[in-house]
C-alpha cells in the first residue's frame, strides 16, 4: 500500500499553494503559572476536507517533492498578514515559531526568508522562533552553525523541537548552541501511567536550566499533567489542554473571549 503522501505529485503540491488551500493554523502556548498566552506555534492544514492526509503526511510530501521552502514561503507570507491582521489583540513580547526541518535549515537562503517574514511583523514586538524538526539529523558544518548565528544575531530563537525522540539529543546540545528545547509529547503522555516519564522530563528541564536554555512541554493534555509540569520548574506549555490549534478566524474569537 502506498504511503498517502507518496500519491501527492509535485503538481498536486504546487496547485494547492497557489490556489491557497495550504493555510497556517496557530496553536497557543500558555504560562501555566499565570494562564497567560505566552506564543503561538504555526502549524500547516490543507484546507480541503476531502484530502485524506494528515499535517504529518503533508510537511513529508512537500519534503519528497523539494517543495519545502516554497510552502514555507508561501504560509509565513500568510502569517504575516494574519499577525498585522490580529495586532491589537495580541500581547508585546509574544513568542511566534514555526517548524523548519533541517534539510531547510542547512539551504543558503533560509536565513534571508526567515529575516524578512521578520521584517513583515510590527516592529519588536514579537519574538521569532525557528522550532528544529528531529525527522532528520542536522548536519554539524560550518554552515549550519553560521545559519544559527546569523538567526541569533538578529534575535531569532532557535528551538530543538521534539527533543529526546527523534535525531535531536545530547550530541546536539553539544555541537549547536540553541536557544531552548521542546520536550515531547511522549514524556508528556508517560506522565500519567508511571515516574520513568517525570525522570526524563526532570534531566532535560536541568539539563536546559544548567545551559540556560527555554525548556517548553508540547502535548499537554491534562490538569494534572500541568501541575507536575509546574512542579518541575516547566510552566510553559502546549496542547489540548489549553487549546488545540486554531485558524485565524478562530484565533480571534480566542483572543476576543
Amino acid at each position: 500500500m502506498k504511503n498517502p503522501e507518496s500519491s501527492l505529485s509535485s503538481v498536486d503540491l504546487y496547485c494547492a499553494l497557489m490556489m491557497g488551500e495550504i493555510v497556517p493554523y496557530y496553536q497557543p502556548v500558555i504560562d501555566a503559572g499565570t494562564q497567560s498566552l505566552f506564543g503561538l506555534e504555526v502549524l500547516m492544514r490543507w484546507a480541503l476536507a476531502d484530502v485524506n492526509s494528515t499535517p504529518v503526511d503533508l510537511i513529508a510530501a512537500f519534503e519528497e517533492q523539494g517543495l519545502m521552502p516554497e510552502m514555507t514561503q508561501h504560509l509565513l507570507r500568510q502569517v504575516a498578514e494574519d499577525i498585522n491582521e490580529l495586532d491589537a489583540l495580541l500581547p508585546d513580547g509574544l513568542h511566534l515559531s514555526f517548524n523548519a526541518s533541517p534539510s531547510q535549515i542547512e539551504k543558503p537562503g533560509f536565513v534571508f526568508d526567515t529575516l524578512s517574514f521578520l521584517a513583515a511583523l510590527p516592529l519588536e514586538k514579537y519574538r521569532l522562533v525557528v522550532e528544529v524538526t528531529e525527522s532528520q539529523p542536522l548536519a554539524n558544518t560550518p554552515e549550519v552553525a553560521g545559519t544559527i548565528l546569523k538567526l541569533q544575531l538578529a534575535d531569532v530563537a532557535v528551538y530543538f523541537d521534539d527533543f529526546g525522540t527523534g535525531c535531536a539529543n545530547l550530541n546536539c546540545i553539544e555541537q549547536f548552541n540553541v536557544d531552548g528545547l521542546k520536550i515531547d509529547r511522549l514524556f508528556v503522555e508517560g506522565l500519567s501511567s508511571g515516574a520513568r516519564s517525570a525522570s526524563i522530563i526532570s534531566l532535560i528541564a536541568g539539563l536546559a536550566q544548567s545551559q540556560k536554555m527555554d525548556v517548553i512541554a508540547e502535548g499537554v493534555e491534562t490538569a494534572c499533567q500541568s501541575q507536575a509540569l509546574c512542579e518541575m520548574g516547566i510552566q510553559i506549555q502546549q496542547g489540548y489542554l489549553f487549546s488545540n490549534a486554531l485558524s485565524k478566524t478562530q484565533l480571534q474569537q480566542y483572543l476576543a473571549a
